[in-house]
């Protein structure tokens, strides 16, 4: 067997390059990468010490979304496996949905809020379908009235923005149009 070269995709190709046993090796059943990436997550329980923050829920959301939601609409081929879907519902209950409850922040920004309004949109209407439980419980109700003021705010703001915008229009015709 030769290490520097590549077979070049024929049966006769492999078995030149790699050996008969090449031939007779068995394929493993191929894994999307998001189960691959759930998979490492599960296996690599020390890094579940690690202290939540924005960016690791928003990854964990993203990571979620795909998995669970993306899937079932059909994007995406395969069904995660039972294991995966536990873990992530677990992880999403017991430790994603509090830390999002306890760091609310009343601000404008939308960087200092514990996760994105989309995310928000996509996790509520998810929560709603596939676990009532959760989605009616005290936390999310909480976090839902957050995400409902703060949507209303930066709705105020822009409705105020467009009023000002208005009214400098108005005294700029004013101005050049007498």
């Amino acid at each position: 067997m030769v290490k520097t070269r590549k077979p070049l995709g024929s049966l006769a190709s492999v078995v030149n390059v790699g050996g008969e046993e090449a031939v007779r090796r068995r394929v493993r059943p191929e894994r999307t990468a998001v189960e691959r990436q759930t998979r490492l997550m599960r296996e690599r329980q020390q890094e579940t010490w690690r202290p939540l923050t924005r960016q690791r829920v928003a990854a964990f959301f993203e990571l979620f979304l795909r998995c669970m939601v993306w899937t079932e609409n059909g994007e995406r081929e395969g069904r995660p496996h039972p294991e995966i879907v536990q873990a992530l519902l677990g992880t999403l209950v017991r430790k994603i949905i509090p830390w999002v409850d306890q760091h609310r922040i009343r601000s404008n920004f939308e960087c200092r809020w514990p996760m994105t309004l989309e995310h928000f949109r996509e996790l509520d209407n998810d929560l709603c379908n596939y676990l009532p439980s959760v989605h009616a419980g005290r936390p999310w109700q909480r976090i839902r009235v957050y995400f409902g003021e703060m949507e209303r705010v930066r709705e105020q703001r822009r409705e105020e923005e467009r009023e000002r915008r208005r009214e400098r229009a108005n005294q700029v015709r004013r101005v050049l149009f007498p």
